[in-house]
């Protein structure tokens, strides 16, 4: 058994502006980093009271090995959780530890910048005027800790060496936690997002039963961030926040296309597309209202439906894929009526026209409905009850992996608080934010050029997307990777 005997004392040379408490062992021992880059200095220095000055007066240095026979000194920035205090060979080995309490950083953190000169625990933020914890460290909420090396378990994302481009990650299930490297965007260099399956297996593996998803499409979150999934397996699935077992709520005939909530009853207005019907659950009443649709365009019924949101006093917007329209449907009404597209169903590609619309998305508050135009490659946007003027909000330069292209959109989300746009850009295995008025999108998930994996950085095929109220998560339905994963907007 390892014995360490330890003696403290109080270092303040004459020629340092520094003051430290350290701690030292008996002999026999010293300290073995986890990584050689935290051997700040070896010296030849004749006592180990010289040594711990050497160290006091490196801010960086936590902790010293000294050999009171050979002189020599070693300076670490080291502590117990990056490194260990293990037997020497030698016999006249001791080690000494810069003590670290909170309350040598309770007068001194995030106070302004008077309060840490001369200080060796934080340095001055120039541009904000406050003390904060020096390079290589982080506040773990009492003290400034060093930072973790590769591998090392973690619980807070700046906890990990920012100078070896460290990040505090988990597992794709969002299980663990290790500082592991961060991965960059060969186009951009900007780290790219790390996404947690939610739903699904997280290795891109499918199946039918209820705790994974085989082709997930269109996906809703409601005020409880409980998940709604639209599954290939032509089941409504419902997950619970942190929990991966889903519980099917309903089988249907074909497989779902979108969902939407109606704030007013709670209710979840589903497509299915090769059904030609809307489901409206758990009432199970139908639009149209006779639960009858025929393989053709026409305002009494729907033909391959795809996008759906519902308003404020509960009229229906629903998309047709094969008629290239949006139609409104009033509450009870047996007809719809033609808000967007031709009313002949006829594609086109100028602003009156659509060339198989596929998501919807809301914005009452300026009276817009926005459109993912999916074969034209762009956003449309449109005035509820306007002319049928369609304004192109995004994309519109043809199909492309360029950040002012996008490539069969599928879905779309609109900002509450900013009005930016998020984009499903399926063809382009990413999700694409638009701020408002911009000319181009910035990639927030996925790869910046389109490349498709099931790494938790990478997806094939964005399908559907959704965002918490605070708008702090991305969800989206990686459907050929059979998974939700749910990114961090901040």
């Amino acid at each position: 058994m390892l014995l360490i005997i330890l003696i403290i004392i109080n270092v303040l040379p004459i020629d340092s502006i520094y003051q430290s408490y350290m701690k030292l062992t008996s002999t026999g021992l010293e300290y073995t980093p986890n990584n050689t880059i935290q051997l700040l200095a070896t010296e030849i220095i004749q006592t180990k009271i010289l040594c711990s000055e050497a160290c006091n007066q490196l801010s960086s240095c936590r902790i010293f090995d000294y050999d009171l026979i050979s002189k020599r000194c070693r300076l670490f920035e080291g502590d117990s959780t990056t490194g260990s205090i293990i037997s020497s060979s030698s016999s006249t080995s001791i080690v000494g530890i810069v003590q670290i309490f909170s309350t040598l950083y309770s007068s001194i953190h995030n106070q302004s910048c008077q309060a840490c000169q001369e200080n060796r625990y934080e340095i001055c933020f120039t541009n904000i005027n406050k003390c904060q914890c020096p390079a290589n460290t982080y506040w773990n909420g009492s003290v400034c800790a060093l930072q973790l090396f590769e591998n090392d378990t973690c619980t807070q994302r700046d906890a990990c060496r920012s100078n070896l481009n460290l990040t505090c990650t988990t597992d794709c299930y969002g299980d663990w936690s290790k500082c592991l490297p961060i991965v960059f965007d060969y186009t951009t260099l900007v780290p790219m997002s790390f996404g947690v399956t939610v739903a699904g297996g997280c290795n891109g593996t499918s199946s039918t039963n209820q705790t994974t998803l085989n082709g997930p499409t269109g996906i809703l979150l409601d005020y409880n961030n409980t998940l709604y999934v639209g599954d290939s397996t032509n089941q409504l699935f419902m997950f619970n926040p942190n929990n991966r077992t889903g519980h099917a709520l309903r089988n249907f005939s074909s497989w779902t296309g979108y969902l939407s909530l109606d704030n007013r009853t709670s209710n979840i207005y589903i497509t299915i597309m090769y059904a030609h019907l809307a489901y409206i659950w758990p009432t199970n009443k139908t639009i149209p209202p006779s639960g009858i649709s025929y393989n053709n365009c026409s305002m009494y019924w729907l033909y391959f439906p795809t996008g759906i949101v519902v308003d404020s006093v509960g009229n229906v917007y629903i998309a047709s894929s094969a008629c290239n329209w949006v139609t409104k449907w009033a509450p009870n009404a047996i007809s719809g009526t033609v808000i967007a597209g031709l009313q002949s169903g006829a594609p086109g590609n100028d602003s009156l026209s659509l060339r198989i619309p596929y998501a919807l998305a809301l914005d009452e508050s300026n009276s817009y409905i926005y459109v993912a135009d999916r074969y034209n490659h762009r956003i449309q946007r449109f005035v509820l009850g306007g002319l049928g003027v369609g304004v192109t909000v995004a994309g519109g330069n043809g199909p492309g992996l360029a950040s002012n292209q996008l490539y069969r959109p599928t879905d779309i989300y609109v900002s509450r608080l900013d009005g930016s746009i998020y984009i499903a850009d399926s063809y382009n295995n990413r999700i694409q934010k638009w701020q408002k008025n911009a000319t181009f999108g910035v990639t927030v998930a996925g790869s910046s050029i389109g490349i498709s994996g099931r790494t938790p950085y990478l997806m094939s095929i964005t399908y559907g997307l959704a965002i918490d109220y605070e708008e702090n998560y991305l969800y989206v339905s990686d459907i050929s990777n059979n998974r939700i994963q749910r990114f961090s907007l901040h």
